[in-house]
């Protein structure tokens, strides 16, 4: 059986892309996809963060999850990082139940002041509106229990550490893995 394909989300700087690459080179068959990269394939785009950007949204995460899940089958271990919400979860999961891959899901949070800091740093302040709606859509760790992880102000490595070892014990999975 595939190994389960596991998705990395939290808002703009909380250090997806940094601890995905980290994840994926853990592993021989690692291999990392930035979801960000779908989002430039439309010849027409529509900004993903306004709401007619909707359906060209899920067209994508249909996309990237078919994707991910052929090169699971395959037999790599497959880590997707990108700002894929619980909102997107029933369309992961469906797509990835479709091919019998299973699904790990990952949420990390990071104070708002320190996303504002890592994307300002890389991006300039352009994009502080979205990392402020995304931050207070994907921060609320009641509302997401088991799926977060608090990357704070750790090191990458003791947060692929957790995550790994969650991993590992199931805690992360999404549905019936049987």
């Amino acid at each position: 059986m595939a190994s389960p394909v596991l998705i990395l989300t939290g808002p703009p700087g909380s250090g997806k892309t940094t601890v995905a690459a980290l994840l994926a080179a853990a592993s021989p068959r690692g291999l990392h996809i930035p979801a960000d990269v779908f989002w430039t394939f439309p010849a027409h785009p529509v900004s993903p963060y306004r709401p007619e950007g909707h359906e060209q949204n899920a067209d994508i995460v249909v996309g990237l999850t078919r994707a991910a899940a052929a090169l699971a089958i395959r037999g790599y271990d497959v880590v997707v990082d990108g700002i894929l919400g619980p909102w997107f979860l029933p369309t992961i999961a469906a797509e990835l139940r479709r091919e019998s891959v299973g699904l790990d899901y990952v949420i990390l949070t990071v104070p708002l002041a320190i996303a504002l800091d890592r994307v300002r740093a890389r991006e300039g302040d352009g994009r502080a509106h979205v990392v402020r709606k995304m931050h207070a859509e994907l921060s609320d760790p009641k509302a997401f229990g088991r799926h977060v992880v608090d990357a704070g102000e750790r090191a990458p490595d003791a947060i692929v550490a957790e995550i790994t070892a969650r991993c590992a014990a199931g805690a992360f999975a999404v549905g019936d893995r049987s």
